[in-house]
């Protein structure tokens, strides 16, 4: 072990709120078990944190979790005047009830107010509940879709958007001053209970979530529609169902992932979007001859969709699905009535016919960085200067629709997008089919990525020196195209905040983003080929560019 990696190791052993037990613990972990637990204190970044659990200052635990929420009414107490709460929810990993019930103990401790959730909710229903019972703030823990034996711990603020600063960094502060886990104030939950300072929540939230979601309802929803849906174990079960059936769907519900369940069993990663979290609903749809597939992660704050399509199933990808949902949604407005000041947000790194099609019907488009803690504060901001932001997505399947909830939601988008694969299958048409249209009115958009992951603690430093390198000595030339335009976000470009982005830009036909992934060991990178005249062009040409890109990454690893 280094020197750090001991002085931190040697500070648990001596902290007189480590229990006994897990001191031993510690006592009988090897020297790379510790060195990987301690080599760093596990980040209180920007959105909170996250990681593995067990013990350790690099790990998910009760006391680091302690340490966030400390951290948290530490800034509330000293920055907020008059009565303060926050609204706590949880999903269906492991130990994630009891970060919850650890967090709801040391809120009440320090005088702060605590809506807790009666059991698992998704995250978009935290992030309603902060705006519902006007909290200060609000926690989620959750991992989203990491594998199982991650955890984490999501903050939110009172518009009920992750944290962004000046409270992002006011937490993180107060999170470092913090030296001894004694300084953790807490009271028994039951105590906290009796006195009002921790208030079970449940059905009113539900009730009301349900309420909204089905507002945005285009009323077109049809028995003649097969539906198969997978929660992947996760906390979907607890919305998506219910407003299907609300919205007049019939569907089925993939048994054994409708089992919530935090070890994940039925999937090696439960993400949908990877073909392999579907490989159950798919067998389910082959035997029910079902049109669509929809399927929520474990914290049910994003969505995937698989579709029937000359007798096979073809995930839509998430690019795809913000431009499908967008077009859909605009041409229902446009028989009803479009809504004043209409405006629609995206991420940098999504797809750039998102912007072609708002623009072509008089949309404002907003472009932002990666993180729907970006996209909703920005909402909020657009909104008090009386822009109707009506929708807004993501690349990596996150969709909001509406102005309820300040984060990705899967319930209302699933919702949304069932209504509009009825829409189509009245007109003989799928999904695919759907998208094919677009793609010849605007122009053929791909896109793709490529996501090397550099574990533990020489990852980081890989990952560094690649960002280094790109930004030293970015590609001169992709294919037949010659760079034109490198931006890098370090410094910030116009609107947008400082951030560890690069942007190539090569001709009008391909762009490259490339970015660290901000909650996984991962460096991302994002290919777009934009506005060809043809299908098979477009695959031809980013394949080559990643392809090209790939053996540059290699070359800069070496």
């Amino acid at each position: 072990m280094d020197k750090e990696s001991m002085e931190r190791y040697q500070s648990w052993l001596n902290d007189p709120a480590i229990s006994a037990k897990d001191k031993e613990t510690l006592k009988k972990m090897s020297q790379d078990e510790l060195q990987d637990a301690f080599y760093k204190d596990l980040e209180f970044g920007t959105g909170g944190m996250r990681g593995i659990m067990g013990l350790g200052a690099n790990r998910m635990n009760i006391y680091t979790v302690g340490r966030a929420t400390q951290a948290l009414a530490n800034y509330i107490n000293k920055n907020v005047k008059g009565p303060k709460s926050v609204a706590i929810s949880y999903d269906t990993r492991n130990m994630s009830k009891e970060f919850a019930i650890e967090s709801a103990e040391i809120l009440a401790a320090n005088g702060i107010k605590v809506y807790l959730v009666d059991d698992f909710r998704p995250t978009p229903v935290l992030s309603f509940a902060v705006r519902y019972f006007k909290t200060t703030a609000g926690i989620m823990i959750t991992a989203s879709h990491n594998p199982p034996q991650y955890n984490g711990y999501k903050a939110y603020w009172s518009n009920g958007a992750q944290v962004i600063p000046p409270h992002d960094e006011g937490i993180i502060k107060e999170y470092e001053l913090i030296k001894s886990f004694a300084e953790i104030k807490k009271i028994p939950f039951e105590e906290a209970k009796k006195k009002s300072l921790i208030n079970l929540v449940g059905k009113e939230l539900d009730e009301a979530y349900f309420k909204k979601a089905l507002s945005y309802s285009f009323h077109i929803s049809s028995k003649d529609l097969k539906i198969v849906y997978t929660p992947l174990h996760g906390t979907g079960m607890k919305i998506v169902p219910i407003l299907l059936k609300r919205d007049g769907f019939e569907f089925y519900v993939q048994k054994e992932q409708g089992i919530p369940d935090g070890n994940f069993p039925t999937v090696n990663y439960p993400n949908p979007e990877f073909d392999e979290a579907f490989k159950l609903s798919i067998e389910d749809a082959k035997r029910l001859d079902a049109d669509i597939i929809v399927a929520s992660d474990p914290d049910a704050d994003r969505m995937g969709v698989m579709v029937k399509d000359h007798g096979k199933y073809v995930r839509i990808d998430g690019n795809q699905m913000g431009s499908l949902l967008l077009h859909f949604i605009l041409e229902m407005y446009s028989k009803k009535g479009m809504p004043s000041n209409p405006a629609v947000i995206e991420s940098i790194v999504s797809s750039k016919l998102f912007a072609k099609i708002a623009k072509s019907y008089g949309v404002e488009v907003h472009e932002v960085l990666t993180g729907f803690k970006w996209i909703c504060n920005e909402a909020d901001m657009l909104r008090s200067k009386g822009k109707n932001v009506f929708f807004a997505y993501e690349e990596s399947y996150g969709y909001n629709i509406g102005d309820f909830i300040y984060d990705k939601d899967s319930g209302t988008p699933i919702m949304v997008t069932c209504e509009m694969a009825t829409y189509y299958k009245q007109k003989g048409m799928t999904l695919v089919d759907a998208m094919e249209e677009i793609y010849k009115k605007y122009g053929y958009y791909l896109e793709d990525q490529l996501s090397p992951v550099f574990e533990g603690e020489s990852g980081v430093a890989k990952i560094k020196h690649i960002m280094e390198s790109l930004r030293k000595t970015p590609p001169k030339k992709i294919g037949n195209y010659t760079l034109t335009n490198f931006v890098d976000y370090l410094n910030g470009q116009d609107h947008i905040p400082p951030s560890d982005v690069i942007k190539m830009e090569f001709g009008d036909r391909v762009v490259i983003y490339g970015r660290p992934s901000g909650t996984e060991p991962k460096v991302k990178f994002y290919f777009m080929i934009m506005n060809m005249e043809n299908l098979e062009g477009a695959k031809k040409l980013i394949k080559n560019v990643k392809d090209e890109f790939s053996a540059l990454l290699k070359s800069i690893e070496e």
